[in-house]
This record gives structure tokens, sequence and C-alpha cells, in this order.
């Protein structure tokens, strides 16, 4: 008869893997999230903080260019209407002057995120999404 294994210690603690942390293979990204729905943003920025990402935000697409250029993100996550700017307008403008950028359109509007994928979204993402497929893009999108 083999012998038994050794049965693991009750004093040891259990780890457990959070599904939207990451792993240790990931680094930890600058994310902007531009929505003018300040639970929108405080949403998203809590669940990316808790990944171990740098998240910055505003509720103001006026301010978009300004924190790209402040900030130097790897990532954008924008809202796809915005109350003071053209947001597709805006998506374009961010791909010309940044190629490199990631970014991620968010809306409701199927019809809007076509045009945002047309004019320089990397990705899109309907709303209302699960915050599963949020990290899921994020993972991809960097």
């Amino acid at each position: 008869m083999p012998p038994k294994e050794p049965r693991p210690s009750r004093d040891k603690q259990i780890q457990t893997v959070d599904p939207f942390s990451g792993t240790s293979e990931d680094a930890s990204r600058r994310i902007l999230v531009i929505d003018d729905d300040r639970d929108i943003v405080e949403t998203i920025e809590h669940i990316l903080r808790a990944a171990g990402h740098d998240v910055r935000s505003t509720t103001h697409g006026k301010d978009a260019f300004r924190l790209v250029a402040l900030l130097n993100p790897d990532l954008v996550i924008t809202d796809v209407i915005m109350p003071e700017i053209d947001t597709i307008d805006t998506i374009a403008e961010l791909r010309r002057s940044y190629p490199a950028l990631n970014i991620i359109a968010i809306s409701g509007n199927p019809h809007l995120l076509t045009l945002a994928s047309k004019h320089g979204a990397n990705h899109v993402l309907a709303k209302p999404f699960s915050l599963h497929q949020l990290m899921l893009l994020v993972k991809v999108a960097s």
C-alpha cells in the first residue's frame, strides 16, 4: 500500500485568487476613465484599482486631451456620448495624436460603438456591461 500524502495543516492560511486582480505577470497599467456619469466612473475606478491599476478619471470630456498629455495613460476608457464634446471626433483625434494609445469606447448605442470603432477605438463595450467583460477587455487592450 502506497504511503499516504501528508494532510495540510489547518493552521495554514488558504490562499485564494481574485479573478479581477490579475496575476503576478500582469503589469499595473495607467488608465484614464472618461464618462459624464459619476456612478459609472466610480465603479470602474474601484474595480480597476482593486486589480492594481493606476486609475485617473474625469466626468468632463473636454479634459480628455489635457489628461492624456499629462498622464500618458496606457489605456483610455471613454463614454461615446458626452455633453460638451463630440466624442467620436475626440477618439479620432486621440488616435491621430497617440497612435499607440489603447482606447475602449463604451455606450448603450450600438451604432455609436460602430462609429467609435471606425474612428479609432481599439475595442468597444456595450452598456450595460458586466465587470467581468470590462476586465477581460482591459486585459486584452493592454
